[in-house]
């Protein structure tokens, strides 16, 4: 992408916008100057789709009812301190273990579904036949204590 590109523009944006909201919460997305070369509803539009990018990677929200303002969240505060949303866009994904559901397999979903129904279901058996079980004990004393010295052969 060359350096004109509206992606690496918003994404610059973003970052400048993740600093500033740093150093200056709340901040005002539409408060500060535009650059000589754009125009000011290029500016607008930028400052407006940094703010929403901001916002759905769960890095700010916004301040008020206007969406004019936005507040870092601990995941903002973690990033202007750590390299800034470029930063974050490097990073590479964390690895194969751990959670999250993206990039798995559907056939392995599908075969872990159906062993944690099987699961479940030996779980239900075990603790009706427990439940049985237990019932039976104490029938079986309430019984001997009741009948115990009739019962006996003497």
């Amino acid at each position: 992408m060359n350096e004109d590109s509206p992606a690496v523009s918003v994404e610059r944006r973003a970052d400048e916008m993740l600093l500033a909201a740093y150093r200056q919460a709340p901040l005002e997305i539409f408060g500060e100057a535009k650059p000589p070369e754009k125009s000011e509803r290029e500016e607008l539009d930028a400052a407006k789709a940094a703010a929403d990018l901001l916002v759905s990677s769960r890095f700010a929200h916004y301040a008020d009812d206007g969406r004019t303002q936005i507040e870092l969240t601990n995941a903002g505060r973690y990033w202007a301190l750590n390299g800034g949303f470029l930063a974050f866009l490097k990073e590479e994904p964390a690895g194969r273990g751990g959670g999250g559901g993206r990039g798995r397999n559907p056939e392995m979903e599908e075969l872990r579904m159906n062993y944690m129904r099987l699961r479940l279901g030996t779980f239900w058996w075990s603790f009706g036949l427990s439940l049985a079980s237990f019932l039976f004990a104490i029938t079986s004393l309430a019984v001997a204590y009741f009948y115990g010295e009739r019962l006996l052969p003497r």
